[in-house]
């Protein structure tokens, strides 16, 4: 579903991502672990392109992101196709960015509607996909009426209203308050059982053991290494992710 080659990325004459390798194969779960600064959540931006790479290429379900082949190579797309191939890539961020004049259901149906499905279908599937976070009776809550679990719940839900073909997570529990973490995970636990494609960037290192199938640990903007969970999480092969996983765990 993802394949990364060489993607760097540099801000200022900073280089954040310096060649980043990286494959998730469809209907897998792939967790991206590593220190503060070290490239993880400009990567997930590259993936849906509201980071523009320097260099190297992605690709999505086998086409180029924020591309399209042009005579004997790519060429960017416009503003309105990026954001029309976007919608095939659910994103999930640290804060909730919910509308906060919207109702929960409003905030759900507002991406359908807005890329033309019928405001009745749309709102049908909303009530289903809240109900499946287990926020069907807030469905008329706003989000200043919400606990910061149920509004990071509510966006995952609209970001599933889009019926998106991969699901980005960028450390999506994060900001909150340690008992709300679980219902958030819960709900990503519950996804990845029915076999949706995720690339979570989390510090849950016993959630990432739990869910994913591959694990790769970022380091000074590249992937340092990567593996199966049970073999990174307790022999990784570099002495660096050996000490992150050490100090984390």
């Amino acid at each position: 579903m993802v394949q990364a080659t060489g993607v760097r990325k540099a801000f200022g004459g900073q280089e954040v991502l310096r060649g980043v390798d990286l494959s998730v194969p469809r209907g897998s779960v792939t967790c991206v672990i590593g220190p503060s600064g070290s490239g993880k959540s400009t990567f997930l931006r590259c993936v849906n392109h509201l980071e523009r790479p320097d260099g190297g290429r992605i690709l999505v379900d086998g086409s180029p992101v924020g591309y399209e082949p042009y005579r004997r190579g790519l060429r960017e797309l416009r503003r309105r196709d990026v954001a029309r191939q976007r919608r095939q890539i659910g994103m999930v961020f640290q804060r909730f960015h919910l509308f906060p004049h919207l109702t929960a259901l409003d905030n759900v149906v507002e991406g359908p509607v807005g890329a033309g499905r019928p405001r009745a279908e749309a709102t049908e599937e909303a009530m289903a996909l809240l109900a499946r976070v287990g926020l069907a009776d807030r469905r008329d809550a706003y989000p200043a009426q919400l606990s910061g679990g149920q509004q990071q719940r509510v966006a995952i839900a609209r970001a599933l209203a889009m019926r998106p073909k991969l699901m980005l997570f960028d450390e999506p529990t994060s900001a909150l308050d340690p008992e709300l973490v679980g219902e958030v995970l819960d709900v990503m636990r519950d996804l990845a059982a029915d076999g949706m494609t995720m690339l979570v960037v989390t510090h849950e290192l016993a959630f990432a053991r739990e869910v994913a199938d591959e694990i790769a640990f970022f380091h000074d903007g590249r992937v340092l290494e990567s593996g199966p969970p049970d073999r990174l999480l307790t022999a990784p092969d570099h002495p660096r992710t050996r000490d992150f996983v050490t100090r984390v765990l």
